[in-house]
């Protein structure tokens, strides 16, 4: 094959793979597409060391497809920071290249383009440590790519959304290995190898989902349901001209109780405001005077047993003695204070509020990641939520207790898309999920519906139904299976009640967290290792 033919074919694999796995995500959601997605890239893959190519084209062919497939799903991002977003698709695609580039290294060194477990392996292992790190941005994490879809994955409450990341690779390794083969196959071992493709690829997982979903009904079934009536208001402030500028936070609060108020029936046992629902910098050593909080004080005195959640944007001042946090900001010599992007709860006949502190930040706009590092970068964050800057944090996540039954999750925005992390409210004993958020700093494009989706997976994992409150947006509840029951409109002020189901059994997922990619880091190491040891053949499955 002719030089120039080999890159005229890796460039269009490129780009097929680019388009697959971005036609495939939400809100687009083709998602078959998702399962043969990666098949133009093991073809990249096998062309190159077919042809003996350098490992630079290698690098240039991965990095661009995964440029692609970055661009075409997270676009949006661009709509709050331009320089901030090139630096999120770029960063991403080196990211997603480097499982490629492991496959492509070791597969050289052992002549072989067919064995295809070590980028399965890398690409988990990456997952995995993606959402952990400093510059955590787990947002296409290919299990994601199932929140349209719930009825295919309600086995994710064992797995997580790292079991869909397995399902996707197996599949799409197993097709391109039959097609490689297809020829020297005979007809009757290429007829069984599709079978075993569609059978175990596409059938069995289903079957599963379908099979984990009744046995839950059934359990369900089996004992009586204790319910809670909660609403959740949207209203609608723009975080560009109103929020943080032109809109006082009293006539805020006023809007946003307001709307509650028309909306409000005895039955309403607890209200969700949304995330930094409260501006104006409270101050959380003297709360009770915050002008804020005596209007919604005086709007639950018409309602002596609602329970409220808010989010809110604060501060708190260190006293004399106390030592600072590492991220607290000097104001004068010696006198210290952080800024929280919060949530509280407020009760019925109590004058304590109880406080959370979003604890999974947004790297680029509420923290800096790698500051010591990356100081002069600070002027390229991305505006994503609510408060902005280098802000405090809570330790571990926190439940808010109404009573016995009715304990939240408050789940601030960006924190809904850790899985692991949302189970730790649960192991908390969180009967529900409540979610908070500012999503309308994209504009009306594909990024709030994504953030929105990404909730059906969380109440799968958890089994836990799902109160998303957003100030732009869309507001929402889901069951505790993944499904919608209701949403509000894109920038519309309004407010839905729902009957949820409250549950405090643990699922398998929630116990055990993601084991598949703790098992992922101690594969992708034993391949590695393939790359440091003299023999050819060690260490390729």
């Amino acid at each position: 094959m002719k030089l120039n033919n080999i890159h005229i074919k890796l460039a269009g694999l490129s780009i097929l793979t680019g388009c697959l796995l971005a036609l495939s995500w939400p809100p687009i959601g083709l998602f078959p597409l998702v399962f043969v997605g990666f098949v133009p890239l093991f073809f990249i893959h096998h062309l190159i060391i077919q042809n003996k190519l350098i490992t630079p084209w290698a690098f240039i062919y991965g990095f661009s497809a995964f440029l692609l497939f970055n661009i075409g799903t997270t676009w949006w991002v661009w709509n709050a920071s331009a320089g901030g977003a090139v630096m999120a698709f770029i960063l991403n695609s080196l990211l997603m290249n480097m499982p490629f580039i492991f496959l492509h290294q070791l597969a050289k060194k052992n002549q072989t383009s067919l064995k295809l477990w070590p980028f399965i392996w890398a690409w988990i292992a990456f997952e995995y440590f993606h959402l952990r790190w400093d510059a955590t941005w787990p947002w296409l994490t290919l299990g994601n790519v199932f929140a349209q879809t719930p009825w295919l994955v309600q086995w994710y409450e064992y797995t997580g959304t790292v079991g869909g990341s397995l399902w996707i690779l197996w599949v799409n390794k197993k097709l391109f290995q039959w097609l490689i083969l297809y020829k020297p196959l005979g007809k009757q071992q290429r007829f069984k190898s599709a079978f075993n493709i569609a059978f175990l690829g596409l059938f069995a997982p289903t079957f599963l989902s379908y099979y984990v979903l009744d046995e839950y009904q059934k359990k369900q079934e089996s004992y009586t349901a204790i319910k809670a009536n909660i609403m959740v208001v949207q209203p609608n402030i723009d975080p560009y001209k109103e929020k943080f500028n032109s809109m006082s936070d009293y006539e805020q609060t006023l809007k946003m109780l307001s709307i509650a108020d028309k909306n409000m029936d005895s039955t309403v046992q607890l209200i969700a405001f949304p995330e930094t629902a409260l501006v104006g910098n409270l101050n959380e050593r003297d709360l009770a005077n915050e002008e804020s909080i005596k209007l919604i004080r005086q709007f639950m005195s018409k309602y002596p047993t609602v329970n409220i959640i808010t989010g809110a944007d604060s501060y708190k001042e260190y006293l004399k003695g106390e030592k600072p946090s590492k991220t607290a900001r000097e104001y004068n010599p010696g006198q210290y204070y952080d800024a929280y992007n919060a949530a509280y709860f407020l009760q019925p006949n109590s004058t304590e509020i109880d406080i959370y502190h979003k604890s999974i930040l947004v790297p680029g706009v509420e923290r800096l990641p790698f500051s010591s590092v990356l100081k002069h970068v600070e002027q390229y964050a991305i505006d994503l939520g609510g408060t902005t800057g280098s802000l405090g944090v809570d330790e571990a996540p926190h439940i808010f207790t109404a009573n016995t039954m009715l304990k939240a999750a408050p789940i601030i925005c960006y924190e809904s898309v850790f899985g692991e992390y949302v189970t730790k409210y649960v192991k908390r004993g969180a009967t529900f999920l409540c979610i908070i958020t500012n999503d309308g700093w994209w504009g009306n494009t594909p990024g709030y519906k994504q953030h929105l989706q990404y909730a059906s997976l969380r109440a799968i994992e958890t089994r836990r139904y799902v109160v998303r409150s957003a100030n732009t947006g869309t507001s929402a509840f889901f069951d505790d299976k993944g499904y919608l029951l209701q949403k509000t409109n894109w920038w519309e002020p309004a407010a839905l009640k729902q009957n949820i189901r409250l549950n405090t059994d643990q699922t398998f997922y929630v116990k055990n967290g993601d084991m598949i990619g703790e098992y992922a880091i101690l594969f992708a190491a034993y391949f590695l290792l393939g790359l440091v040891i003299k023999r050819k053949s060690a260490f390729m499955p």
